[in-house]
């Protein structure tokens, strides 16, 4: 990672003492150290690893907000579009601590969920079979494929659609941002932290851009007639590391089966 520059560290530390420098200056001319995102020969942005390097992308938060791991939003609860079922549910699990939460139980998250989980993600893109690989590190260690050859989705409610985890996808480049549409989801996950329903009628629109090197910008659209009056958005950016979350500087993600070592049974409230 770029490091930042002995002169800045010192402003830094006279800016917290005296008060002397604005923070914005400082943010401002730190920003110009960051590196761009990096490209494949055809000039496609690469939203993975590039050739030689390490790393991957790290711990994010909410879809609502950028505090790490936060349940809080920035868009208040009750502002959400709930059809009353469906916030009536929202409360209920935050009013029981969160107690049946699926993922604490290792069951797989859908996608968004995954991206908020820590221990990090690779994204592995493989544009020669026309297909981007997501693996996580967190959790059930769960992987998703993303196909980008733009094939239509499935209709959810043709019996032969099996309702899955992930959703079927269908993904699309427009110009430097992945867009990828999903749907057939199960009803066995929670959307996103703190207990966001969501219900098999669920269509998911997610935007994958990479504005600088160490930046991933993720922004979903979210249109669930069964869950919620209208299509609200969310967002937040996730930061590229090089630590996994025990703190060793591995470049890597580290192994992490919550399957052989959950920890999270002993602490559960509730049945």
């Amino acid at each position: 990672m770029t490091k930042v520059p002995k002169r800045l560290r010192v402003l830094s530390t006279i800016a917290v003492i005296g008060g002397l420098l604005p923070v914005v200056s400082l943010a401002q001319e730190s920003a110009q150290t960051v590196l761009p995102a990096p490209r494949f020969a055809n000039g496609m942005v690469n939203l993975g690893l590039a050739p030689g390097q390490k790393g991957f992308w790290g711990n994010s938060g909410s879809i609502f907000g950028r505090g790490r791991l936060s349940h809080e939003t920035n868009l208040l609860a009750e502002e959400l579009p709930f059809q009353p079922w469906a916030k009536a549910l929202y409360e209920y699990r935050r009013a029981n601590n969160q107690a049946d939460d699926p993922h604490s139980r290792c069951v797989i998250p859908g996608p968004t969920r995954l991206i908020e989980t820590v221990n990090g993600f690779e994204i592995l893109p493989m544009p020669e079979i026309n297909r981007v690989y997501f693996v996580f590190g967190g959790g059930p260690h769960t992987w998703r494929v993303v196909y980008t050859d733009n094939r239509p989705l499935p209709d959810i409610d043709d019996p032969d659609t099996i309702p899955v985890y992930m959703g079927y996808t269908s993904a699309h480049w427009e110009g430097d941002t992945l867009v990828v549409e999903s749907n057939g989801f199960n009803e066995k996950t929670w959307f996103a932290q703190g207990g966001i329903p969501h219900t098999r009628f669920l269509h998911l629109t997610e935007r994958f851009s990479r504005p600088d090197f160490e930046t991933l910008r993720y922004e979903a659209t979210v249109d669930d007639p069964g869950a919620y009056t209208r299509t609200w958005q969310g967002g937040f950016d996730v930061k590229w590391t090089y630590n996994s979350w025990d703190g060793t500087d591995a470049g890597e993600i580290h192994e992490y089966f919550c399957q052989d070592n959950n920890r999270d049974i002993p602490h559960m409230v509730g049945n």
